[in-house]
């Protein structure tokens, strides 16, 4: 069988001029489907029957007992959904050789990105209508495990508030336009969720090695964005595991990898083994269009031009009530459309249409089947 051109020089380009190219045409003979194959019914039916394989239960992620992870079916429900936020957001970070082969320097980048909050550094609070003021009373013990000085909260919280003082370890902060207890109240929580230091969205931070005495850090919560940005951070390697977030700061390519990565990952953690090319199709089909859609309702299920298509995944009252109230029509190009009517599916030989021709001329027959020329 020959193998196309544009084949054979990517390959020698990967491998070399000397590359092997009988092994390059098993590859290819393997990739190979036969004309009208059901590669979509085959792709759902062998993740589908995967899938009913793996727990529902959150599993640990294994060699990170510290770090509960999201596995097994609710992760390939949250892959597969593109949920724009996923129960266990995760990263892992990569640094340039100068900081990730020094253990101490790995370490203070670490602590130098897990989100503090301003609420982690006092001990109480108090609120005075009379005085329209709140007294933050300052941990020094907190403050000072994680680096910081009461100075540092001072910086954060005059971009927020007009009058403040500091008398010993009280912060006090006063707002005349207060003239309820409630808007203290909610000064007071605005002021308790502001990041004093780190990262915004990581909570967690622990340091790992490969076997090279190499180090990387495993988060709680991600902000690729941000620290994509740090110059610390080696951006070739680094990763999150929300599908959204990479396709948002990164791009689409690298989405449509993740998904592969993420549901190749589910799978293998539950002992099951299922073709790439299958995962390779949804994936692709996720993200045809540019953007990453879910398959459900809202995404490419829904989305369909075919009525009875729509209407065979969920909900098909809503489905047909409203396509006969805007006329909508059904070309019958689908699996699922032509099942629900009683038609040939348009795969395997009910995709090809032969017109037989006698004489070089087709031949016409008469309203009871038989032909005219006879």
């Amino acid at each position: 069988m020959e193998i196309p051109q544009k084949y054979i020089e990517a390959y020698r380009k990967k491998y070399g001029e000397d590359a092997d190219i009988e092994e390059l045409r098993k590859v290819y003979e393997r990739s190979l489907i036969t004309t009208g194959e059901d590669v979509g019914v085959i792709a759902a039916q062998s993740i589908g029957e995967a899938s009913t394989q793996l727990t529902l239960r959150t599993k640990h992620a294994a060699g990170l007992t510290a770090i509960n992870t999201t596995s097994g079916l609710p992760r390939l429900v949250e892959v597969f959904d593109a949920k724009k936020e996923i129960s266990t957001p995760t990263m892992e970070i990569y640094l340039k050789p100068e900081q990730g082969h020094s253990k101490q320097k790995a370490y203070d980048f670490a602590n130098s990105i897990i989100e503090v909050k301003a609420k982690e550094l006092f001990s109480s609070y108090a609120l005075s209508l009379s005085k329209k003021s709140i007294e933050f009373y300052c941990n020094r013990d907190a403050i000072k495990a994680y680096g910081l000085t009461l100075r540092d909260i001072q910086a954060k919280f005059e971009k927020l508030v007009k009058s403040m003082s500091v008398e010993g370890d009280t912060l006090i902060i006063k707002d005349k336009s207060a003239d309820s207890v409630k808007k203290l109240i909610k000064l007071r929580n605005k002021l308790n969720d502001e990041t004093i230091s780190g990262v915004s969205g990581i909570h967690r931070a622990i340091i790992n090695s490969t076997q090279d005495g190499e180090f990387w850090i495993k988060t709680v919560g991600s902000n690729l964005q941000h620290v994509l940005s740090l110059e610390e951070v080696d951006q070739s390697r680094t990763s999150s595991n929300d599908v959204m977030e990479v396709a948002k700061v990164i791009g689409i390519e690298a989405a449509r990898n993740l998904i592969i990565e993420e549901v190749a990952k589910a799978l293998q953690t539950g002992g099951l083994t299922v073709d790439y090319r299958h995962i390779l199709l949804i994936a692709d089909a996720m993200c045809v269009d540019g953007e990453v859609r879910g398959i459900g309702r809202y995404g490419l299920s829904g989305e369909t031009e075919s009525v009875f298509a729509r209407a065979s995944f969920e909900i098909p009252l809503k489905h047909l009530m409203e396509a006969s109230m805007f006329h909508e029509t059904d070309a019958f190009k689908y699996v699922a459309n032509n099942v629900m009517s009683n038609q040939v599916i348009p795969i395997g030989t009910g995709s090809v249409k032969l017109v037989v021709k006698e004489n070089g001329k087709e031949a016409k027959t008469d309203d009871t089947g038989k032909d005219k020329g006879q």
